[in-house]
Order: structure tokens, then sequence, then C-alpha cells
């Protein structure tokens, strides 16, 4: 197994890192790839893509952050301090450079110290955790070679424009290369985004394409030789490194063919295709064996180029570019839109359960009163939460409903006034009116439940919070349990909840009319035991033998038994009063948790839709443009998407299984509090994804497997799906096969006039095409390899690889190497950039110091030719004369009316052959390559020596031709006589009239 570790420098690098794990993670479902052995490691001074719970390293519910020992954070290093004692720190003293110039930078910063667009910055930062980089390399490596193969690949992705990646690279290739010395076993291969020429707001703080610039010159020089760097990690000497890069990949936003794509969010995850394809699908020997000649440069003359009859390397040729183009059913795509339509049917079912066999669970709630329901004395006894209950005349605490003892008021008060009768008729009939009144009182004040009324319910009064809390656990409880068998929604217990506070808020209010009639019947109660004492004392003898002290005494047990209910019940509400006050928040507290609960909800169905709606959009016909290019019926995935939405029971157990996975998060407390306490918002998306996304593939292959004529949308293979699109329509599969291919371009555009005459064996280019294989259709895939192969320029070779990853999609890897930095076009922006800095940022002395490395960049090969632009103002006079001679001709095309210039020529045959050179003179003057100038002039000259144009007359015909030539160009620049175009070709006109009056 082949090991690879992808190390990401900066923010670039992160978000590359990213994108990859994504796409690992997407084909093996959270499992290692195999056949190849992959490590990472994440090293930058910013701590926003590294924390444990970043939502945007999340796929379908999963996190792919890297461990912590994947990650290396370079911030904190105290550069101050450092300098204030900079003989202490030989690793660093040799480079830094002027104190004074470093205070002002330093002082310019607040808060932490980032690498800020500042490249002698992030290599500073880089220093002060070298050696843990070092270690952490050491590491990562070791598990990778333990048990197998001893060789790595060492991948280095970054971008070139902040301080970190581009102010890192050059010592963290360093670092490895002098570890691992060997470049055919240890490879290092550098990923560099370059700077855009028009970033994002706020992206570029000043340095930003200046950096790119640095940047690409120390690469140069560290690649041939004249950069060895200062070991960052030990001492501080310096690394005399061989090979320390087989190959650095350039990359921009923009491709060949004009294609731009944002930097940000999709040229990460384009770095990441390359590098999923070229590790893990790439398995050919043979392929693999290319692909590694390339990157070291042994697909033709890697030697670095020298100045004119010199020996010294001057400009390196191990850089390259990739272009890839993926044609897919982009399944992850798909996979994503059913697993959000499953999420939000379940998100509206726990929001609320209001099913419509149209459209599935709607987004808005059903008509339901719950003032009935939280009224209905069932309900209320379930709850305890009755009359009886909130007076204690019922108990609600477990140890009160399980006390035997306790009876209801009423019955308390009836069951007591015959034992006190019985004991007190033992006694003197004199004394029975006194006893009964002792005893009943006794009862009251003493007695009752063991305390006495008042006292019990001061006493309870004190553990109201504890009762408070059980009426709550049974609502909740009972609520809990019918959301989670899905009996009622979200919507419907926030609904039941504020019903019963409104009816609690009722009750409360009358509890003072309760105390005010329990007062009233202890008046009318205590009037009659009064009345009953003043009869029993005017008993007289005749009357006590008839046995009215007897009636008396039933009489005033009645009467006590009436006035100490009563009393009873004037304490009892008075208690239920103030438990109503604490219940009613209680219950508000749990209708807030519910919110809670329910605001979370609503936001996942938000977002789902949202993220529905981001996806399967696109339209009936395929953009070629793209690099990826989605092949696939978006309103089939639409409708097949609908058809599940609307199967009733297939929904209901998806949602069923939604809330179990959710109540497993808190299942040791079973309520909305633990709910909204313990499940963050990122927590239920993940469940609620992780969950749909097994329930929507379970669900669209039950769908599939129930009828043979419905099509699969998971599992297909592009083969396939291409057949199926174009049978019976050869030539429009050849017409796609065409525009494909021509649409696929590098992320790199070359200047053709850099390139050199005589240059050997440069700039070499090279297609993988990687088709899935299909055994079932093999006919038809010869037949497509066949249109690849015939579709690409006959001078780039074509390999056809069949791969057993991504069947949902044919890639196409375009490999361009073997070329020095200036034939990228960028190069030359960027060096004006960077001289542009230098000379308007006020303190040119402390802007060489922010970009580079060490030194001030003087001391490093230039790596653009200084007479570039010579050469081809020397080809100019001949251009002019080219048009003169008919050698250029503008050609009309009868199609558009439009007229272009075409050089005219004749093939080895003496057939006519007209190659396109541009719209007017100023535009073949910028666009054409040094070669075809320089083939442009021996034309001329040729044309010129022959005899039908030696006569005075012709000269004299050509030099009229020559200045209408720079008329017409001169009107091209809208009559502008300093237009610096109009000015080389005035000059151009000249020296070609002075040659033909000279010749």
């Amino acid at each position: 197994m082949k090991n690879h570790l992808v190390i990401g420098l900066g923010g670039t690098g992160g978000k590359i890192l990213r994108a990859l794990r994504k796409n690992v993670f997407q084909e093996w479902r959270g499992g290692e790839p195999d056949q190849v052995r992959l490590r990472y490691l994440y090293v930058d001074s910013s701590k926003e893509m590294m924390a444990i719970d970043d939502a945007t390293w999340r796929i379908l519910g999963e996190s792919v952050q890297l461990a912590t020992r994947s990650q290396l954070l370079i911030t904190g290093g105290n550069l101050n301090q450092i300098l204030d004692n900079i003989s202490g720190h030989p690793n660093i003293q040799p480079w830094i450079g002027s104190r004074d110039q470093w205070k002002d930078i330093l002082n310019s910063i607040v808060g932490e110290t980032l690498g800020g667009q500042k490249r002698r910055l992030g290599r500073f930062l880089f220093a002060c955790k070298a050696r843990q980089f070092k270690d952490q390399i050491k590491q990562l490596a070791g598990e990778l070679t333990t048990g197998g193969d001893a060789s790595v690949t060492f991948h280095l992705c970054c971008g070139l424009a902040g301080g970190t990646g581009s102010g890192a690279v050059i010592d963290a290739v360093a670092q490895i290369r002098a570890l691992y010395r060997d470049p055919k076993m240890y490879r290092i291969v550098v990923y560099a985004l370059l700077p855009e020429e028009i970033p994002n707001p706020n992206w570029d703080t000043g340095n930003y394409h200046a950096n790119g610039y640095a940047a690409l010159v120390e690469l140069n020089a560290l690649s041939v030789g004249a950069y060895q760097p200062h070991d960052l990690a030990e001492r501080g000497e310096r690394l005399a490194l061989s090979d320390p890069f087989n190959g650095c990949y350039l990359f921009c936003n923009r491709n060949e063919n004009g294609l731009q794509v944002d930097v940000d969010k999709t040229l990460p995850g384009i770095l990441a295709d390359f590098l999923f394809q070229k590790l893990m699908a790439v398995r050919n020997a043979e392929a693999m064996k290319l692909l590694e000649k390339m990157e070291n440069a042994e697909n033709g003359d890697g030697t670095p180029e020298t100045r004119t009859g010199g020996t010294t390397p001057l400009r390196s040729k191990r850089f390259l570019t990739f272009g890839i183009k993926r044609l897919a059913v982009p399944e992850g795509e798909i996979r994503e839109y059913l697993t959000y339509q499953f999420a939000r049917q379940a998100a509206l079912q726990l929001r609320y359960n209001n099913w419509d066999d149209t459209f599935g669970f709607r987004d808005e709630p059903r008509n339901q009163d719950f003032g009935e329901f939280v009224r209905d004395q069932q309900t209320l006894e379930r709850w305890s939460l009755t009359d009886e209950h909130l007076t204690l005349s019922r108990g609600i605490l477990p140890e009160e409903i399980n006390n035997k003892k306790w009876k209801p008021i009423v019955k308390e008060w009836l069951d007591l006034l015959p034992q006190l009768m019985g004991l007190v008729q033992t006694l003197d009939n004199k004394v029975w009116i006194n006893e009964i009144d002792k005893l009943m009182a006794q009862g009251f004040d003493d007695n009752y439940r063991g305390l006495g009324v008042r006292k019990f319910y001061e006493t309870k009064l004190q553990a109201r919070k504890d009762h408070v809390r059980e009426l709550r656990r049974r609502v909740e409880g009972e609520l809990f349990d019918e959301w989670k068998n899905g009996v009622k929604s979200m919507q419907d217990i926030a609904r039941c909840l504020g019903a019963l506070s409104a009816a609690l808020q009722e009750r409360l209010a009358a509890a003072d009319d309760r105390i005010s009639r329990a007062k009233s019947a202890s008046a009318d109660a205590e009037q009659k035991v009064a009345a009953n004492r003043v009869a029993y004392a005017n008993v007289g003898l005749v009357s006590q033998l008839l046995g009215k002290r007897r009636g008396l005494l039933d009489a005033e047990g009645e009467a006590l038994r009436e006035l100490y209910t009563a009393r009873t019940q004037v304490e009892a509400w008075a208690f239920a009063k103030r438990l109503l006050q604490e219940a009613i928040s209680e219950f508000n507290a749990l209708a807030s948790d519910v919110a809670a609960c329910t605001r979370l909800v609503d936001d996942s169905i938000k977002e789902f839709q949202e993220r529905i709606d981001a996806r399967c959009n696109d339209g009936a016909t395929p953009d070629l443009r793209q690099p990826l290019v989605r092949f696939y019926n978006a309103e089939n995935v639409r409708l097949f998407g609908r058809e599940l939405e609307k199967d009733r029971g297939e929904q209901t157990r998806q949602a069923q299984a939604v809330r179990v996975a959710l109540i497993e998060q808190f299942a040791a407390d079973p309520t909305f509090s633990a709910f909204q306490a313990r499940i963050s918002r990122q927590r239920f998306f993940d469940v609620l994804e992780q969950q749909c996304a097994a329930s929507s593939q379970s669900a669209h292959d039950a769908l599939v497997s129930s009828s043979r004529e419905r099509r699969p949308l998971l599992g297909v293979n592009i083969i396939g799906q291409l057949e199926r699109e174009y049978s019976g329509r050869s030539d429009e599969l050849k017409k796609f096969i065409h525009d494909l291919v021509n649409q696929a371009g590098n992320f790199l555009e070359f200047d053709p006039q850099a390139v050199v005459l005589g240059a050997a064996k440069t700039k070499v280019s090279q297609f993988l095409v990687i088709l899935p294989k299909a055994p079932d259709l093999a006919q038809f895939g010869e037949a497509l390899e066949a249109l690849f192969r015939d579709n690409f320029r006959g001078d780039v070779p074509v390999d056809i690889i069949r791969s057993e990853t991504n069947l949902n999609e044919i890639t196409l890897l375009g490999l361009t190497n073997l070329f020095p930095l200036r034939y990228a076009k960028a190069t030359r922006f960027l060096k004006e950039q960077y001289e542009r800095r230098i000379a308007q940022g006020g303190n040119p002395e402390r802007i060489r110091l922010e970009l580079n490395g060490e030194g001030d960049g003087t001391q490093w090969p230039a790596i653009l030719l200084a007479d570039e632009r010579a050469q081809r103002d020397q080809a100019l006079p001949a251009l002019l004369l080219a048009k003169a001679l008919g050698l250029i001709a503008a050609v009309t095309s009868p199609t558009t009316g439009i007229s272009e210039l075409y050089l005219i020529g004749e093939d080895a045959d003496g057939l006519p052959v007209r190659t396109r050179l541009g719209k007017g003179l100023p535009e073949v003057f910028e666009g054409i390559d040094l070669t075809a100038a320089q083939g442009l002039v021996d034309a001329v000259q040729a044309r010129l020596s022959q005899d039908a144009f030696r006569h005075v007359d012709q000269r004299t015909a050509l030099q009229a031709a020559v200045r209408d030539e720079l008329k017409a160009v001169l009107a091209e620049r809208r009559n502008d006589f300093e237009d610096p175009v109009y000015r080389r070709f005035e000059a151009a006109a000249r020296a070609a009239i002075q040659a033909l009056k000279n010749d």
C-alpha cells in the first residue's frame, strides 16, 4: 500500500485538507481507503478551523475534523522577547532582519500574532514550532511505514498570498527533506495556489500579490540550489539539500478556457478532487509510474534554464500544473438532497405532526382545542392537579400518596368526630361539650396529620417546590411520552402547556374566593358552636333527663366538624394559592424549555429547506465549462424525493427513528428540559442527518426494488447513465464527448510569448481519463474509450484508466510539467504587483522584510527573462511587413460577419493552411508566442528576398501599405498618439520602412 502524508499549511491548506477528508468520507463512509494509507497534518497560525466542534468539518452529521496529533498551531511565539535576546536563538538570528523594522511591525499588530500576510512573520511563527513540526512529521510518517512500505510521499498544500502558508512552505519542505533525504523513496510534492488578480473584499491587506511573487522566487531558488535555508529546528546552520522537492504544482482560480471559480468555496475542493483521483482512484501501475515520472521531471529535459552559454542553474523546470474535469452523477449531492428532505419531514413531524397525503408532514399546525383537555377531570387526576391535590387534601408526593394515615380533609374530620364523641361520652355529661370542644381544637392545633393544620401547611409550604417539581414531572412525563410515541407534536405540547397555564391562572384567580367561602363557612360554624355552648349551659334537670345534653353534644360535634373542616379549608386554599403561583411559574418554565426545543426544530426546518433548495436544481443541459459537469436529471431527483415524502408509513417510521435517536442522547433524563440542555444545535442537526441519511438510503432502495421501472438515483454507474442517455444517438454522444474534452483545461494560464525558441521538451502535457469499471457494458465502454482518445489533440498523450472507486463519475486529469515559472501568465503580473508594493509602500526596507523569507529577495535568481518584451518589439516590424506582404490576411466569417487575421501558408503537400491570429494587429502582437514571431520574421525575410519584391516600385508600395496599417492601428487605439501600443507600432513602422529603403 502506498503511503501519503498530506500537509496543509495556512488557511488554504486547511480548506484543502477539509475537502479531501470529506471526499474520503463520502467514498468509504468513515472507513479507511483500501490500497492506500493516509495521514494528515494541518499547520496554521490561526485556530479558527481547528476546533473539535467546527461545523465546517461536518458532512451528513459526521465530523471529519482532524485529531489533535494531526494539528499544529504555530501561534504564541513572543517575537519581542526573542528580538531582545536574539543571540540565544541561532535558528532565527541569521534571517530575522532589522530589530527596528520588527518593532514597527509588531507594534502594528492588534491581538494575537498571526501570519497576517507577512511572509517573514509566518516564517518566524513556524520557526518557533519547527522542532514540533519535525517531531509530528516523524510520528505520522512512522505510523504510515510501520508494517508496510517504507516509502512515503509528502504532499504540501498552501496558498502563496498569505503569511502563514506562503511564509512556512520553504522551511516545511526543507525540514522534511532534511529528515528524508532520498527523493525517490520520499517524494515531496508541493501544491501552491497563486493569488488571484482580483481578491475577495478585505482579503488584500497590502501584500497579497507581492507575497505570491516572493514565494515563487524562493521556491525557484530552493529548487535550483541557490537557496539553502537555515535549519529552523536546530542551530540554524544552512541545509544543503539535493532535490528539495520533486515537483511543485501551481494553480489559480482561472483555467485555460477562461472559467473562473471561487477561491474560498470552490477551489480547495477542486484540488482535493485532484488529490483524491491521483492518490486513490489511479491504481493502474503504469499510470501511477507516469504520474511519478512527471512529478519527478523525468519525462523530458528537467534541467534548469541557464544563461546563454552558462552552466549556473537559474530557472527550475520542476513546476507543474493540473486540470480536472469530472463528468458525474452527483451522488453526494443527491444523497444530501434526500437526506435533507427526510430530515425536514422528521422535523415537521416533531414540530406539527400534521400529515397530508399530498404534501407529507405539513409546515402548519392542526386545529385542536386543548382548553377542554386540560380541564378534564381525568387529565387533572393523572396530573395530580385536582382541587383535592392542590389543597393537599390528597397527596402529591409519593410518600404522601403512600401514607395510609392521610385522608381527604372532609373525610379526616368526618372520621375523627365519632372517635372523639365516643371518648367524651365516657365522662360526666356536664363536661361533654367542653371536652369535645377541647379535643376538636387539639385535633386542629396539634394532631392533624401529626402536626396540626397550621403547622402541617406551614411545613408543606416550605416543601412546595418539591410538590411543584412532582407536578411538573407528572405533566412533563406524560407529554414527553406522547411526543416520544408520536402522538403529540411540539406544537401540541406548547399549546397544551399554554392552555394549562391559562386554566391554572383561572384557578389561582378563584383561590381568594375559595378562601373567603371557607372563612364564611367557618364563621357560620362558630356561631353554631357558640349557640350550642349557651344552650348546653342552660340545660335544666328535666331537659337533662329528657336527653337534651346528648342532643346538644351531637349538634356541637357537627358544628365543630364544620368549623374545623372550614378552618382547614382556609389553610388548605391559602397553601393551594401559593402552590398554584409556583406551579404556574414552573409550567411556564417547562413551556420555555419546550419553546427552546421548538425553536431548535424550527431552525432545522428552515435550514433543511435552504439546503434542499440549494441542491439538485440544475437545468436540463449540463454546463460543460464547470470542473464538475453534473450529468443527471434534477427533475427526476425531485420527483423521486416527493414520492418518498408522500409515503406516510415510511415518513412515520423514519420520524420515530429520529425521535428515538434524539432521546438516546439524554435517556437517563427523558424530559424537555434535558432535551434543550443537552441537545445543542449542532448535535440536533447531526442526529437528524445521520439517522435520515440511513433512512433515506433504505427508503430509496426499497422504492427501487418495488418497481422494475424505477431507476435508482444512488449507486449509479456513469457508464450506464451515458449509455441510457445516448442510446441510439451516437452522433450526439460524439459531440458531447468532443465538447467535454474541449472544455478541459489546466488551472493555470500560460504566456505563449514566454516560450524560448529551441527549448527541448518543455511544457509537456499528458491526459489521464479515469473511467469506472462497467463489466456489463463492455462494448459501450470500449466505444467510450475510443471517443475520448479521438477527441484529444494529437500532440497530447492520453491514458485510459479503469477504476473501482467513484463509479458515478468519469474524471479527466490533465497534467503539464517541465516548465519554468516564466511560462505562467500570472508571474509577470505578480512581479509588477511586487514592485509596485515596494515602490508605493512608503518604507521599502520594511516591505521587503515582510515579503521575503530572508534578505531582500534580490539575492535569488530572476524567474523572468529580462528581454522578452524586447524580443516581441523586435518581431513587431516583421508583423507589419507580413500584413503588407499578404502573409497575414483578413478573413470574414460568412456566419458571423466578423473579420479576423489569419496567417496564410502552405503545408508540406502544397495545400493552403490558415492559422487564426487575432482580430487586429495589436491583439496579434500581444498574443503571438515568440516561436511564431520568429517564424514570421523568417517568412518575411524569405518573401522580401524574392525577385518580385526587389523592385523599387514594389518596395514603395510596401512602405505605403505599412503606413496604412499604422493608420489602422491608430484608429483602433482611438486616435491616441500617446497610446503605448500605438507608439510601439509607430516605432516598428519606422523600422520596417527603413528596412525596405535600405535593402
